[in-house]
């Protein structure tokens, strides 16, 4: 006789670290602040046609003195917004330090895989009680026939 798993066994809610800090509020980085210093010519594989396009962009945060190469994309607009995105984390962490956006990040994911770690360890350790349970009444039954 099998027994249903519980509901409790078989849901869960997942919230994403992300959402957690979807209100972190980031410093202000104005386009007066960054110096696009220049624009570059590509590299990495793609051959002689992306070693000779200049879509890459070098930018740097004149308070700060941080400077960003960016060339993930083949158009250089989207290098440049991909360029600011990384100058803003890094001012970020420049000011914040240890409260910075990526370290407050990497802290609520670790700690939410180790809440599932823990639930993974009690839905393992509450199923392995229902099948010892499960063997002790088949195993009872069947002395019982004979």
């Amino acid at each position: 006789m099998l027994r249903s798993v519980p509901s409790f066994l078989t849901f869960s809610r997942s919230i994403s670290a992300k959402l957690l800090l979807k209100d972190y509020v980031f410093p202000e980085i104005r386009k007066d602040d960054c110096e696009q210093v220049k624009y570059i010519s590509g590299w990495g594989p793609g051959g002689q046609k992306v070693n000779t396009a200049q879509n890459a962009v070098m930018l740097k945060h004149k308070p700060t003195g941080i400077t960003v190469k960016v060339h993930e994309s083949r158009l250089l607009p989207d290098n440049i917004d991909i360029a600011f995105e990384r100058i803003k984390m890094a001012v970020d962490q420049h000011i914040n330090g240890e409260n910075c956006y990526q370290s407050q990040l990497q802290k609520l994911q670790k700690e939410i895989e180790a809440k599932r770690n823990q639930q993974r360890k009690r839905k393992r350790l509450l199923k392995k009680e229902l099948q010892d349970a499960d063997n002790h009444d088949n195993i009872s039954n069947d002395s019982e026939k004979m």
